[in-house]
């Protein structure tokens, strides 16, 4: 049975493609079309009439980029996605989405059964394949707020922006309890409790679009880096001197009074981040050194998981796991400065070397650099 099974599929998505034309005469009465049945009568009348490559063409997902008018009408094919930075153009605005969905809308409806098919996209922590859309902080980060209020607030922000682009099904929430940090996809796991990310499950009904009632309507949302925020934060006669990678003789010099040392992970995805190292890349560690060894600093870390970090710890006077904080760079400067009080707990146990993973709060062996649940609790600074 095996031997023909690949064969005959291949026949059966040969034949759906060909398509044969079997057009309903025009007025006659078609029971699936008909509102005022009982959905489960619906279904009972169109899959009556469905053809077995129209079957396997409903439950057939494609990449938009191989997605055209021919193969959507021919072909019955079910639902399309966006893979991870698959858009319609560079910098596609939401008009250039509505306009290329309903374009293949138009092509699915006018197959033979006239079936809509689902367009589904990957929408984790914000709209994050539109142009200037919100992107909210990683899962990771989100868990360290232990506030699934705010997860749902996020998942209905996040339902409204993806239904602005005529799309209605998002590949998310991500519910994984990531209990290795070297996995690539850590980052997208509230945290390596069980009970938070259950906790942070509130997202789903936010992205099914209950919207909280006391939810602020209309507000800007303006993408910024740490540095823009920064410069926000302080008063105008602060000098603030940026440098990329900043050796010791340019910190002595400079006579500083403060310095913040921002550094993190190189981008990465999925199974491109899978690491044994867990290690910041150069210049990270040489301007921790560099900069930390001479001037009194707090370093920010911007990762998707604990990094490796024990070997500077003696230099650093502060140190902030900033996770990745998506558009809103002001928001780091914010509790930075005192704006806000520093409130989030470690979701992850923060390791000393990557030879104790897997290590998890409860395990035998657990000796962490700082452990799950750790975090310091500030209140903000009162405006003089």
């Amino acid at each position: 049975m095996s031997r023909i099974s690949i064969p005959l599929v291949g026949f059966l998505l040969l034949s759906c493609c060909l398509g044969i034309p079997m057009i309903q005469a025009e007025g006659d009465y078609i029971k699936y079309r008909d509102p005022k049945q009982t959905t489960n009568v619906r279904i009972r009348d169109l899959m009556s009439r469905m053809t077995l490559a129209e079957k396997i063409g409903q439950m057939a997902q494609i990449e938009r980029s191989v997605a055209t008018a021919d193969i959507l009408r021919d072909c019955s094919i079910g639902s399309i996605l966006s893979g991870g930075g698959s858009a319609p153009l560079f910098n596609a605005k939401a008009k250039d989405w509505i306009d290329m969905i309903n374009g293949f809308q138009n092509a699915s409806l006018s197959s033979r059964l006239g079936i809509p098919m689902i367009y589904g996209i990957d929408a984790v922590h914000g709209h994050n394949n539109v142009y200037k859309a919100t992107i909210f902080p990683h899962n990771v980060g989100l868990g360290a707020t232990r506030d699934p209020d705010l997860v749902k607030r996020i998942g209905a922000a996040t339902a409204l922006e993806v239904r602005a682009t005529g799309i209605p099904y998002v590949f998310a929430p991500c519910i994984a309890v990531c209990r290795d940090p070297r996995w690539g996809r850590c980052y997208e796991s509230y945290s390596e409790d069980p009970k938070v990310v259950e906790m942070m499950t509130e997202i789903i009904p936010g992205l099914q679009g209950d919207v909280p009632s006391d939810s602020r309507k209309g507000v800007p949302y303006v993408g910024t880096t740490i540095l823009s925020g920064i410069t926000a934060a302080v008063d105008p006669s602060t000098e603030i001197i940026y440098s990329k990678n900043p050796d010791a003789d340019f910190v002595k010099s400079n006579n500083f009074s403060y310095a913040i040392v921002v550094v993190g992970e190189t981008p990465y995805a999925e199974t491109a981040g899978d690491s044994l190292n867990l290690t910041i890349a150069e210049p990270g560690p040489s301007t921790i050194l560099n900069v930390c060894g001479n001037v009194k600093c707090v370093v920010v870390i911007v990762s998707g998981r604990p990094v490796v970090i024990e070997p500077y710890e003696s230099q650093i006077d502060a140190l902030v796991a900033a996770w990745l904080p998506g558009t809103e760079g002001q928001g780091v400067a914010d509790v930075l400065f005192g704006d806000y009080g520093f409130t989030g707990k470690l979701p992850r146990t923060w390791f000393r070397t990557v030879d104790q993973l897997p290590m998890n709060v409860g395990d035998s062996h657990y000796d962490p650099l700082f452990p799950y649940d750790f975090g310091l609790t500030t209140k903000p600074v009162n405006a003089s």
